[in-house]
């Protein structure tokens, strides 16, 4: 089995460290355990919503509106 934090390579031995008393993860050591690594967050230009996302495709992509007859029946 392997160590919980991402910059680890070791594999647990007889005696895994764990966060908490209810933490999930094992680890090879409390160093290790202990260690704050944080993964840096992908930066983007700028963050956009589906709506308008939506509107940057281009024309033809975007569905068209079609005339549809109706037919109404008389009484």
């Amino acid at each position: 089995m392997k160590c919980a934090n991402p910059t680890c390579n070791h594999s647990i031995g007889l005696v895994s460290h764990r966060r908490g008393l209810f933490g999930k993860r094992p680890y090879c050591s409390k160093q290790c355990r202990d260690h704050l690594v944080v993964a840096p967050t992908p930066r983007c230009e700028r963050a956009t919503t589906y709506f308008e996302w939506l509107f940057m495709q281009p024309a033809s992509l975007q569905p068209r509106m079609a005339l549809a007859a109706v037919r109404v029946r008389a009484r």
